[in-house]
């Protein structure tokens, strides 16, 4: 687990998207992340018809979250 909190704390302020297990999918900057929740600042909800921002800082709680990739 250690090196996992690792990995994801070395990448802080690099844009992600960021896909739950319900299949919602969000696109922000990495501000924060502990072994229970990251945060994305400057984030949007990617939906199927486009983005739509968030407003504030975004807590995703880590047990929810199915994977994270680095977009190009």
């Amino acid at each position: 687990m250690r090196s996992r909190d690792r990995l994801v704390r070395d990448s802080l302020r690099e844009r992600f998207v960021v896909t739950l297990t319900d299949g919602t999918a969000f696109d922000g900057l990495l501000a924060e992340a502990d072994d229970r929740t990251v945060v994305l600042v400057d984030a949007w909800a990617l939906e199927r018809n486009g983005r739509v921002e968030v407003d504030g800082r975004l807590f995703l709680p880590r047990d929810k979250v199915a994977y994270m990739q680095v977009p190009k």
